[in-house]
């Protein structure tokens, strides 16, 4: 079973295009002289991209490893952290078995399993504004409670401080944009910035689909499980601030005619990138759930999840 995109879609095109090269290069993460860590048993590590289904993540993790499982966070919700700074907190707590971090970025450490869900960045956004809306205690939730939500991506679209966040953020995440600002609230990404996202999925040879969330779990748990003997990853849905009645296509076609045509198309091109990473996500997903026999080889049902157009 394999999954594909529109072929007319030129977001899908734009991916069949791209070659994944980079590597993670230095740019400005913070050095450290601390030692390699030389891990005596496997450490989960949940890459947490905000509004991707990361609570259901941290509750199987939570249930699973209770005080084994810990978070690792920067000073402010802002101060994101280097593999070494993990690295060194790894080394500083060698009684943790998983660790949950918005902030930490890759690549994992040494001795590291990772985990990270990649969602379609329309409905993403949606969760966004609805989640930071609710929540005065969220960043600009100030900006979502005075706006509509086409006045919200029209707010975005005008690259106002603090709506990177729905602007090819899931990209920004995995790549070295994160680093090459002053500050992530200044990053933007790149093609180049999408291949190494790209690479970075591909070399871990899994990853999570927030609308193939039971399947990804099912992943995970047949690839790590046997590493981690306590992992029991189930598809507990936390902090959904709207539960659709919807599949994620519906969602997607009334969401487009919310926005309209103009708009629609203009947030489209804005996340050109995180849409490219949604459709390899679901290849490597798919891949990884052929390879522990939860999907069937290639040839037989096919996924086909549209992207835009």
């Amino acid at each position: 079973m394999k999954v594909i995109a529109d072929l007319r879609d030129p977001v899908a095109i734009f991916y069949e295009n791209c070659k994944p090269r980079a590597t993670f290069l230095s740019c400005s993460r913070p050095s450290s002289s601390f030692p390699i860590r030389m891990a005596d048993h496997p450490v989960l590590i949940h890459y947490h991209i905000f509004k991707n289904a990361g609570s259901s993540v941290d509750s199987s993790l939570r249930h699973s490893f209770g005080d084994r499982w810990g978070s690792f966070e920067g000073s402010h919700a802002h101060a994101i952290q280097s593999s070494s700074q993990l690295d060194q907190f790894i080394a500083s707590n060698p009684h943790l078995s998983a660790i949950s971090s918005h902030l930490a970025r890759p690549p994992a450490p040494a001795g590291c399993l990772p985990i990270v869900f990649v969602r379609h960045p329309l409905l993403r956004a949606y969760s966004v504004y609805n989640f930071t809306r609710a929540d005065s205690s969220q960043p600009y939730s100030d900006v979502a409670q005075d706006l509509s939500f086409p006045d919200y991506i029209a707010w975005a679209l005008r690259k106002k401080t603090g709506s990177i966040v729905i602007r090819d953020y899931q990209v920004v995440h995995l790549s070295d944009a994160s680093w090459r600002g002053n500050h992530i609230l200044d990053a933007r990404a790149e093609r180049s910035d999408l291949e190494q996202a790209c690479q970075l999925l591909t070399d871990w040879g899994v990853v999570g689909v927030v609308e193939q969330f039971d399947l990804s779990a099912q992943v995970f748990q047949s690839i790590y499980g046997p590493q981690l003997p306590d992992l029991v990853f189930q598809p507990r849905w936390e902090n959904a601030t709207i539960r659709a009645p919807f599949s994620p296509e519906e969602q997607l076609v009334q969401l487009r005619h919310t926005l309209g045509e103009t708009l629609y198309a203009d947030f489209m091109e804005a996340n050109k990138f995180d849409l490219a990473l949604h459709v390899h996500a679901q290849s490597v997903l798919a891949d990884a759930a052929q390879r522990t026999g939860l999907m069937p080889e290639a040839g037989g049902n096919v996924i086909c999840f549209q992207v835009g157009s």
